[in-house]
């Protein structure tokens, strides 16, 4: 089941999330691809100013839903990235880089 990205609702984003995650059937590269590309249209569908918390939201379902992650309590706050020091954004972009190349 796909959406056009640009009018997808938060409801609709989760229906296609569930739909697309079943399609892997326990694969687990398939499952990889899944969790790559259900990001990346996170991303393409909200904005960093996005105050009703969908692209959190978003990441925490994707998350959860991939078999290797555990929501530990520090993953339950959050913190605004552009009040982060410097170099614990450094950090975090090495983590990202690592994690999509």
């Amino acid at each position: 089941m796909r959406y056009s990205l640009k009018m997808m609702s938060e409801c609709d984003f989760y229906t296609n999330l569930y739909d697309d995650f079943l399609e892997t059937r326990n694969d687990e590269n398939e499952r990889f691809l899944w969790k790559t590309r259900k990001i990346i249209d996170l991303m393409k569908v909200t904005t960093e100013k996005d105050a009703n918390g969908f692209m959190e939201n978003g990441l925490r379902m994707i998350m959860l839903l991939f078999k290797h992650f555990k929501i530990s309590s520090c993953d339950l706050c959050s913190y605004d990235l552009f009040d982060t020091p410097f170099n614990e954004k450094e950090e975090l972009m090495l983590i990202l880089h690592e994690e999509f190349t």
